[in-house]
């Protein structure tokens, strides 16, 4: 059976549920669930509650380790060993790197839209540049203890939902942002320095330049520190800020003539999947 409700992370005004509302619409009803942590209680609750509905869930893939080459499809969601799928996962980190999408770009802000092939470099710079930060985020995220929340970002705040973003993103700096969080953390559950230090020397590489996770950074890049990242770039094309970047896409997407659904493979794909089955 078709899902009839697809719960998604965020506030009840977020760019997710904006953006998915848009995507799917006349399919499904897209209903925010808040936190990404205990996402996936919330969704088994919600089936145990709404006999009559078919309920679904869609996360950010946030940070993880594997390093497939992306297929254009969402990732399935399963728990208790596979036995159980609650929904699907973005197979990118996170919904912004889906608005930053060059196609993405020049389909949703039309006349606005910057020189592409200069916006191609923006973005490609922004990565170059926060290649080492992101392996750093990864490998906090991969050493963070299960249900337990771990920082794997510092900085300061931006005008991006709070976002946390450094100003130096060299190795050194890295290193010392790492172990900053980590001595910082509850002592009884730090993880181990060493160990955390070790995974960030192995996704170097698989994060720089000529690296999988860096030729494929629209994956396993934060959309957000792209976006961050841009900044100056963006003020040169004319937006104030990178929010204000993501808003005019945002806007752009609800208010296009076409099927947004349509854009990418991914959101084809997604679209489809909610309307072929049920994933319980």
């Amino acid at each position: 059976m078709p899902i009839t409700i697809l719960y998604c992370e965020g506030g009840a005004k977020s760019p997710d549920i904006r953006v998915l509302s848009v995507i799917l619409a006349g399919v499904c009803l897209v209903v925010p669930s808040g936190s990404k942590y205990g996402f996936g209680q919330r969704v088994l609750q919600a089936r145990g509650i709404q006999s009559g509905s078919v309920i679904a869930g869609l996360c950010d893939r946030d940070f993880d380790d594997d390093e497939a080459i992306p297929q254009g499809l969402p990732r399935e969601w399963r728990i208790d060993g596979g036995k159980t799928q609650l929904g699907w996962r973005w197979e990118r980190k996170e919904l912004e790197n889906y608005l930053i999408d060059p196609t993405v770009v020049s389909r949703a802000l039309g006349t606005r839209t910057p020189d592409l092939e200069d916006y191609r470099a923006a973005l490609q710079a922004a990565a170059e540049t926060g290649s080492d930060y992101t392996a750093a985020r990864t490998a906090l995220s991969l050493n963070r203890p299960r249900f337990s929340p771990l920082e794997n970002s510092w900085g300061t705040e931006r005008n991006l939902n709070g976002h946390r973003f450094p100003d130096q993103f060299g190795e050194d700096n890295c290193r010392q942002g790492m172990r900053a969080i980590l001595q910082d953390y509850a002592q009884s559950q730090i993880p181990s320095l060493q160990n955390a230090l070790r995974e960030f020397d192995r996704l170097l590489p698989l994060c720089r330049r000529g690296g999988v996770r860096f030729q494929h950074f629209l994956t396993f890049f934060a959309g957000k520190d792209l976006l961050l990242g841009m900044q100056s770039e963006l003020a040169r094309f004319g937006f104030e800020s990178p929010r204000q970047f993501r808003e005019q896409i945002i806007k752009g997407i609800a208010e296009s003539l076409e099927d947004a659904w349509t854009w990418l493979p991914e959101w084809t794909q997604l679209r489809q999947k909610i309307t072929s089955g049920s994933p319980q």
